[in-house]
């Protein structure tokens, strides 16, 4: 038995490539069966970065064709970097010679290996492949730029006796796997859009601040304020200068903070530029006297480590005044609750380390308390937990009992895996905390803000006169506009999307700030433009949430 067995064993060793080359070929059919099941779309995808060394991931990319052009009336800086990947259609089988041209650096990689590689000014680099018509194969390219001059990339192929052409778009695919993966998901078909999903309301949309050749932006950077239907918002005003890539304004030119000021409930708006509004922030100046919060025309502005404060509903400011650091370098934005005459609850953020973003974001929501004034402030807590390493700023907060507090804030976190990009997700979450802001916990996610190419939107959270708590957000994917939802539990959940607006013509808008007028309507405040006004603006849309149809 046993010499039989060794028997057995030697045939096998001797004839081991030949059943192999067997089961090999009839696991072929079974491998193609499972290949060609998985659900592939056009183009590659990608990611294109703030620095030259695929660092700091800015947005996400598709891209149909390998030729790539990058300049400054584009929007693009002298520092950036993308990388791509996909699958390649053969078009014919046999050796395929592919070249990269370029004026700075660019590497080629198919089925895992280096094919070409172009460097410096002008360059190009040249390889070949074997390759099978019709097969599918995975394709890697990095473009570094760090230059002055404009950057492009070529990528050609050719097959036999035939000159280099470019490839075409139809010959790059990507896989469903490896668009999850990047987490930089491509932009819906806006026909394809069911708006069935939305709720509607009655509404109204009108221009607090448009004027050609300028932008305005960011109310929610600034602030909001009501005294009975008068409400006043602070924006930014620069001058418009399109940029498809980046916020448009034109950067080198002066950039003003403003007011825009309502006595109507927000149907008519004239705007104010009053002296101090925000003077110099890295000077501050000592506090001398206790605030009086509870004044009839107080209002408060924050701009990271320092405060202003006016008592005549923003028509003059103090300030700045400093807010001690906690230990921390804040990054706050405008968010208060008056308790009385020298007590008032101030929700700050601050750069906490442990938050790691690779756009270098490191906020985190904190909770602080003055009840003398504003002379010394107490940290009461940090308003969102583990994990500490997801973004948290921009809250806005609502009182709805002497210690019950909600608060809804912008959220950011970066995965990280393995030597591939970030895959960012932006959405807005929802805490309470029941001892007057000294702890604090999660309730709901309420929104999502984007698919992960343009950083989120901050909201707004007013409570209405029914006593339901109401959420606007900018929504920076497509349909690019202003959304809000409703909760009826206080924040523990939240209603379908209230489409308030669907007609931006890019992902640059939102930064919403709401308030709710005496009759009971909304008014919501945000940065805008559309098709027909190209140049930013400041809108209003006044909306009634108890109008809500399905």
């Amino acid at each position: 038995m046993r010499e039989k067995s060794c028997s057995r064993s030697s045939f096998f060793q001797k004839n081991k490539f030949y059943y192999l080359s067997i089961i090999f070929v009839l696991l072929i059919p079974v491998l193609n069966n499972l290949f060609a099941q998985t659900e592939f779309k056009s183009g590659l995808v990608g990611v294109c970065f703030i620095n030259a060394d695929l660092t700091k991931p800015r947005r996400g990319e598709l891209i149909y064709s390998l030729d790539e052009l990058w300049n400054a009336q584009k929007g693009h800086s002298k520092e950036l970097s993308a990388k791509w990947e996909g699958y390649l259609i053969a078009p014919a089988t046999g050796e395929m010679t592919f070249s990269v041209r370029t004026n700075n650096h660019c590497i080629l990689n198919i089925a895992n290996k280096k094919i070409a590689e172009a460097i410096g000014k002008n360059s190009d680099g040249v390889g070949k492949i074997e390759m099978i018509k019709g097969d599918k194969y995975l394709i890697t390219l990095i473009y570094n730029h760090n230059g002055e001059e404009n950057g492009y990339q070529e990528i050609k192929w050719k097959w036999g006796d035939q000159a280099f052409v470019s490839v075409p778009g139809k010959n790059t695919v990507h896989s469903l796997e490896q668009e999850n993966f990047y987490n930089w998901i491509d932009e819906p078909d806006l026909a394809a859009i069911d708006y069935s999903q939305y709720l509607k309301v009655t509404s109204k949309n009108l221009i607090v601040y448009k004027e050609a050749g300028r932008f305005a932006g960011w109310p929610a950077n600034n602030g909001i304020w009501m005294w009975g239907n008068e409400i006043l918002v602070g924006f930014e005003q620069g001058y418009f200068k399109k940029n498809d890539n980046g916020h448009s304004v034109d950067t080198k030119q002066p950039i003003y903070n403003v007011l825009g000021r309502s006595i109507d409930g927000g149907e008519t708006w004239t705007i104010e530029n009053p002296d101090n509004f925000v003077d110099d922030v890295k000077n501050p100046i000592p506090l001398t006297e206790e605030i009086n919060f509870a004044s009839s025309g107080f209002a408060l502005r924050n701009s990271d480590q320092s405060f202003f404060i006016s008592y005549d509903r923003g028509k003059k400011w103090s300030g700045p005044y400093p807010y001690p650091d906690f230990g921390k370098k804040l990054t706050s934005r405008t968010d208060y609750l008056v308790n009385g005459k020298n007590d008032c609850q101030i929700f700050l953020s601050a750069k906490e380390d442990n938050v790691v973003t690779e756009a270098s974001y490191q906020d985190r929501s904190m909770c602080v308390r003055t009840t003398d004034g504003g002379k010394t402030f107490k940290f009461l807590g940090w308003m969102t937990g583990e994990p500490i390493e997801v973004r948290s700023v921009m809250s806005s907060t609502v009182r709805l009992s002497e210690n019950q507090l909600v608060s809804i804030m912008r959220r950011r976190l970066d995965q990280k895996f393995n030597d591939r990009p970030s895959a960012i997700k932006n959405w807005i979450d929802a805490y309470g905390s029941s001892d007057n802001g000294i702890t604090w916990n999660f309730l709901s996610k309420a929104a999502e803000t984007d698919r992960g190419n343009h950083n989120g939107n901050p909201p707004s959270l007013v409570r209405l006169k029914d006593g339901r708590l109401c959420v606007t957000y900018g929504y920076r994917s497509v349909p690019y506009g202003i959304r809000a939802k409703i909760s009826n539990d206080n924040g523990q959940s939240w209603s379908k999307e209230i489409l308030l607006r669907d007609d931006a013509l890019t992902w640059d808008i939102g930064y919403t700030r709401s308030v709710v007028r005496s009759d009971g309507k909304v008014v919501t405040i945000y940065y805008y433009h559309t098709k027909e006004n190209p140049e930013h603006f400041l809108a209003a849309t006044i909306w009634d949430a108890s109008s809500i149809s399905k």
